[in-house]
Order: C-alpha cells, then sequence, then structure tokens
C-alpha cells in the first residue's frame, strides 16, 4: 500500500474529491456515477477502507515508520489529524445518502442481516471476508445492518468509518439502521464519545464524534424484506403509534438529534425487547393481557417488553411473516424466539469479555437461514 501518511493526506485528497462535483464559479458538473467512482481507488471511501486495512494489518517492518514494527489493529505512525479530517469528509458524505433514504427501508432478498457490531472490528472483518470479499458491489446481494455500531468495543471509529464507506460505495446494497447507541447521551455514558477524543485529542476528537452523530441522526429506523420480514433494531412498534401499522415510520423526522423527545416511535423500536417465558408469571400475564400484549419494559427502565401475542397481531395487521431483531447478546450469536416468528442476532463475539459466538443472516426467497462465523 502507499505511504498511509500520504493516503490519508486525503485532507487535500477528500476536499479536491468533494470540489471536482461543482466547476469553477460554482457551475454544477455531472457527478460521475457510483460504478465509476467504485473502482477509483483514489475516491474519498476507498482512501479509507485503503487506510483501514492497514490499520488491520500486522507489519514486521513498516517502511511508513522507518522499519519499525506496526501491531495489528493499530494506526502506526498515521498523523491523527489527517485520520480526523478524512473522516470529516467522509461523514460529510455519507450524510447526504442517509438524509435521501426513507425512515422504513423497502429492500428484497437475498439479504444478509446482521446484529450489533459494538465496536467489534476484528469481527466486522471476519464477516467481510466470508460475505462479500469482492466488495459489496459485486456481491449478488443486500446487506443490512442492524444498529449499535459504538460502545464497548475498542474500535467503534474503525466500525464506523468502514461501513460508512461501504455505504458510500454501495448507496443501493448496504444499509444501516439505528441502534439505541446511535445516540449521543448513551455514548457518553458509554465509550464512544472518549474513544474519538483518545483517538483524535479534544478538539478534533469532538468534531468527528459530533460529526458521526449528525449521520446517525439521520438513519432510517427499520426495514421489511420481500414485503414480509421486519428488521429493526429492538423491538415492534405498540398500536400507540398509529395502530401499530408501518405507514407510520414516515412521520419520523428525517433528522432526529434527540429520539427520546421528539419521536416515541423511534425511541420504542430502538429500545423494545420480547418477553421471555421465565418472565410470563401469572401477574405479568394479567398485566400484559391488560395492555394488548404490551408492558413497560423493566430491563432497559425504558420502552416496552412485547409478547407473542403483540408480536402475532403485529405480523398480521402489516401481512407479515416474521421479525428479525438486534438489541440482545446470545450465547449462538443467534436466537429463535415467540414461536419461531421472531429471530435476535447478535454480531459480536466475545461480547464484554463473553465467551458467545457471531452470527448473521440470510433471508433468501421466503427462506431464513441462521449463519454462525468463525471469528477466532
Amino acid at each position: 500500500m502507499r505511504n498511509l501518511a500520504m493516503t490519508l493526506s486525503s485532507a487535500q485528497l477528500c476536499k479536491a474529491n468533494e470540489e471536482s462535483k461543482t466547476g469553477a464559479q460554482g457551475s454544477v458538473i455531472i457527478d460521475r456515477s457510483y460504478s465509476v467512482d467504485t473502482f477509483n481507488e483514489h475516491s474519498n471511501p476507498n482512501e479509507m477502507l485503503s487506510g483501514l486495512r492497514y490499520f488491520e494489518r500486522h507489519i514486521k517492518s513498516d517502511p511508513n515508520n522507518q522499519g519499525v514494527p506496526k501491531d495489528a489493529f493499530s494506526w502506526g505512525c498515521v498523523d491523527p489529524t489527517l485520520l480526523g479530517t478524512c473522516m470529516l469528509s467522509i461523514t460529510e458524505q455519507v450524510q447526504k445518502v442517509f438524509i435521501r433514504e426513507p425512515r422504513l427501508l423497502h429492500l428484497t432478498s437475498p439479504t444478509y442481516i446482521l446484529g450489533d457490531v459494538h465496536g467489534n472490528f476484528h469481527d466486522l472483518v471476519a464477516f467481510e471476508k466470508v460475505l462479500w470479499r469482492m466488495g459489496p458491489v459485486l456481491t449478488p446481494s443486500n446487506f443490512l445492518f442492524l444498529g449499535d455500531y459504538v460502545d464497548r468495543g475498542d474500535y467503534g471509529l474503525e466500525v464506523v468509518a468502514y461501513l460508512f464507506a461501504q455505504k458510500l460505495i454501495a448507496p443501493d446494497k448496504f444499509f444501516l439502521i439505528r441502534g439505541n447507541h446511535e445516540v449521543r447521551n448513551i455514548q457518553q455514558m458509554f465509550t464512544f464519545k472518549r474513544e474519538c477524543i483518545s483517538k483524535f485529542g479534544q478538539n478534533m476528537g469532538l468534531k468527528v464524534w459530533e460529526a458521526i452523530n449528525r449521520c446517525f441522526d439521520m438513519l432510517p429506523l427499520a426495514a421489511v424484506i420481500d414485503n414480509k420480514i421486519f428488521c429493526v433494531h429492538g423491538g415492534i412498534p405498540s398500536p400507540e403509534n398509529g395502530g401499530g401499522y408501518l405507514d407510520v415510520f414516515e412521520d419520523i423526522p428525517h433528522d432526529l438529534p434527540d429520539p427520546e423527545k421528539d419521536s416515541r416511535l423511534a425511541w420504542e423500536v430502538m429500545w423494545s425487547d420480547p418477553l421471555r417465558e421465565e418472565e410470563l408469571d401469572d401477574a405479568t400475564r394479567e398485566t400484559v393481557k391488560d395492555q394488548g400484549g404490551f408492558m413497560a419494559n423493566h430491563r432497559r427502565g425504558t420502552a416496552y417488553l412485547f409478547s407473542r401475542r403483540a408480536l402475532e397481531d403485529f405480523l398480521l395487521r402489516n401481512k407479515l411473516s416474521h421479525v428479525i431483531r438486534a438489541h440482545e447478546v446470545k450465547q449462538a450469536g443467534f436466537q429463535v424466539q415467540l414461536n419461531g416468528k421472531l429471530l435476535t442476532v447478535f454480531s459480536s463475539s466475545g461480547y464484554c469479555g463473553g465467551t458467545n459466538q457471531a452470527a448473521c443472516i440470510l433471508a433468501d426467497r421466503s427462506k431464513i437461514r441462521t449463519i454462525r462465523i468463525d471469528t477466532s
């Protein structure tokens, strides 16, 4: 790879690519097609992906640093200011893609669905090598990520940089929806804000953190595959929100910095969980029955728990067959729940020092397959 400091001196490079889209005197010129930009190694997203491959590798003798070894999953001698400047340019571009997307995506199969990543760049690379080794453009399927890209893991910045770059390269094949950790006050309680500051310093770190969150503010909230499979980070909407019908999603603002305050529906689907069998004592059953299959979510302290009845009503009301969601770690990387109509998927192994595996789900022509990935 070329000298990374030169590659990421895309302070100028990123800026130049942006400016190439307008001619002298501000006149608009025809933009290159995505297909051409995809294979242009000097495009902003490809520059970032090249940098991330350098970051990932162990180098015994780094020619960019006078032969000094570089550890895997480190930036070596790269100037963090240059890296931060390139990240700012990527966020500026990808914002324009997210703001145009509907709040409820409509996708077709085949689609691979990944759950929480939580800053686990190692596992994200493992999924890449198995599922889209040739890149998303040359892979005959869509890719849908169900949120929680940051916090808890060490490499939230790199995960976001990778996903945003791939979104720019393949905007019609690579899709991201919002999880409960794509919210500023949650990140302040956990690790992502501190991660940005530790990697870039106070001033640049806060700029990068805020720029990334401006993109998170614009992410879609859910997706439907083949008009049959509802995909979301947390859970189904309650009937209190537009009767529990899918068309109410388009009432969610496209720019949503504070979902807890500004969209009850968005907050619900980011935070809710299915009820577990062990939670269904007589008192709980009575409460859930009286509330149409929903009750306060005592695990999270916000949103709802929903029962099998609530799920079945939601599916029937919207002519759906299944719900696929993330939001909860599962030992095998996935779990089939609520009479086989709900699947939870988690795509970060060894979560918080645990022993869980990582998995994804393939929705393909009316079939749902679970896939575990060896991330060792």
